[in-house]
């Protein structure tokens, strides 16, 4: 069965926006140094990593602007390696890479969703 790429764009924008309230106005000392909010992060990375998975690899390979495999990579590496995950990778993902990351699943939504709605 085919799943709808939107679907899963959707569920990664959402853990996307999710991970960034939860990190709101903190430093990096601040973030190194708070397990519930580390642990709150790290669930969301899972998720984004877990929702793009789930999309097409057709689809993927035709919106290579997304970087699938670094997000499926990185969902990897955190969920087999939970007990060493390194917060200061993760806090630099989530400053360095999330926000370029959003706007692209943005776009990528939007025009998914013009297209669909063309005549």
């Amino acid at each position: 069965m085919q799943r709808n790429p939107l679907t899963a764009i959707f569920d990664m924008i959402q853990a996307v926006e999710r991970a960034q309230r939860f990190s709101c106005g903190l430093s990096e000392a601040e973030f190194t140094s708070n397990e519930p909010v580390q642990w709150a992060i790290f669930s969301q990375i899972v998720i984004l990593g877990e929702a793009a998975g789930r999309v097409e690899r057709t689809f993927q390979n035709a919106n290579p602007d997304v970087p699938w495999a670094s997000i499926i990579g990185m969902r990897h590496r955190l969920v087999h390696g939970y007990d060493s995950v390194d917060w200061v990778r993760v806090w630099k993902t989530l400053r360095d890479d999330l926000p370029s990351l959003l706007y692209k699943l943005k776009t990528l939504m939007s025009n998914e969703e013009a297209r669909k709605n063309e005549p």
